[in-house]
């Protein structure tokens, strides 16, 4: 009989790997993060036992069940035995705790492999996941970074980030910055809705302070939509700080952002560019054309921030009333005085 354990148990076990058998689709939009996918049913296996089932009944998608996994055993058995030299603790799941999980776990545990099965599957960790992220401002709090675009909340994060500090990144889970250039400067494909909660999960319980900097976000980051709480916690809740910077800088972290750092050549800016003409009429949008055609990024930037962001979100900028204000022209020294904020709101000094 194998071993069952609960999702808050074994998170909160030393040394463990989580083994994932379901397909690598269903792997590829969730999972725990850190855990290793050794499907026992590919797609289209899983696929072909699904449809047998609802045609021929339980037993005949058993059979073919088994007899699709019959040539795995001898891999599955390789790569269990070795995870089990590696780690003290092996906790396999799949979509509910059901026939896939306790197939693999009852029938390696009787040839020594010691491990668990996750009691509720990966659906027990996306409740958990849920749940979590519902009630986390009981534990934590945000200190929220507002301000214009190309100001530095992004560069302040990274930096606070190599410094140890508690800098939530929420345009880097979503593989986008939520502008109609939001994706530029991003490598990975965005993340579906699940993984991308299952991201902000996994930063938040580790975080090594109840304080978190983020940025001010609107409820949708690109493809993904904030949780309702975790939005809710850096608008209504949390230290607010307004970041400000001259405009030469601000057009330096724009062409930096979306060209220099971009993997995308310049048609991909055009696209986006063309998104904008219905706003900014033909006129602008045929001289941001040409200057993109002479590669006058800064001309571009320049243009974007007058006519573009700043008339964009100085409203929902303006209606904050906010605890500090940072000036980033010298970046080091607002750094300095961010993470002075941070320690003194740790020590209960600063309210």
């Amino acid at each position: 009989m194998s071993k069952v354990i609960e999702i808050e148990d074994a998170l909160k076990l030393k040394n463990i790997i989580f083994v994932d058998v379901r397909s690598e689709s269903e792997y590829a939009e969730d999972r725990i993060i850190n855990s290793i996918n050794i499907p026992i049913l590919n797609d289209e296996q899983r696929k072909i036992v699904g449809t047998l089932y609802k045609q021929e009944g339980k037993e005949k998608a058993i059979e073919k069940g088994l007899e699709l996994i019959a040539d795995k055993l001898q891999d599955i058995y390789i790569k269990l035995k070795k995870l089990s030299t590696e780690y003290d603790n092996l906790v396999v799941y799949c979509a509910r705790g059901g026939m896939r999980s306790s197939l693999l776990v009852n029938f390696y545990s009787g040839l020594g492999i010691n491990m668990y099965k996750l009691d509720g599957g990966y659906k027990s960790y996306r409740n958990y996941v849920i749940n979590f992220l519902e009630n986390a401002d009981k534990n934590y709090e945000f200190i929220v970074l507002h301000g214009l675009t190309g100001v530095g909340k992004t560069d302040a994060l990274k930096y606070l980030s190599s410094k140890d500090v508690s800098s939530l990144d929420l345009e880097g889970f979503a593989q986008n910055c939520g502008s109609v250039f939001g994706y530029l400067g991003f490598e990975k494909e965005p993340p579906s809705q699940k993984m991308f909660e299952t991201l902000l999960f996994n930063y938040i319980i580790n975080s090594n302070s109840k304080y978190i900097f983020t940025e001010s976000e609107s409820r949708r980051v690109g493809y993904v939509m904030l949780p309702e709480n975790i939005y809710n916690m850096t608008i209504e809740k949390g230290y607010h700080i307004l970041v400000e910077d001259r405009i030469e800088n601000r057009i330096k972290r724009l062409v930096n952002q979306y060209v220099n750092l971009s993997t995308k050549e310049d048609n991909k800016i055009l696209e986006s560019i063309e998104k904008l003409r219905k706003r900014l009429g033909n006129e602008k949008t045929n001289y941001l054309n040409e200057k993109l055609r002479l590669k006058q990024y800064d001309k571009i930037a320049k243009e974007l921030i007058i006519n573009y962001y700043d008339p964009l979100y100085k409203y929902s900028i303006d209606k904050f009333k906010y605890d500090d204000i940072i000036d980033c022209n010298e970046f080091e020294k607002a750094m300095d005085n961010l993470i002075s904020i941070h320690r003194q709101l740790h020590e209960g000094s600063l309210k």
